[in-house]
């Protein structure tokens, strides 16, 4: 994973798509023990919907090139 700094001052993760499941998982994971925490409820939700815009460009990507 590495971290960049925008221009902004923001900062965003940038990881490979093996990581990003692991930190869904282990997000996944804590939410089930621990519902009540917004902060994880927000990182998961935040992560799963990442994820699922890569699998989508992959799924596109892959769809382009068979054409």
């Amino acid at each position: 994973m590495q971290l960049i700094t925008t221009p902004g001052g923001d900062e965003v993760a940038v990881m490979d798509a093996r990581e990003t499941l692991v930190i869904e998982g282990a997000l996944s994971l804590y939410v089930l023990k621990h519902p009540d925490s917004n902060v994880a409820v927000n990182a998961l939700r935040d992560v799963s919907r990442a994820n699922e815009a890569r699998e989508a460009r992959m799924d596109d990507q892959a769809e382009q090139a068979s054409a």
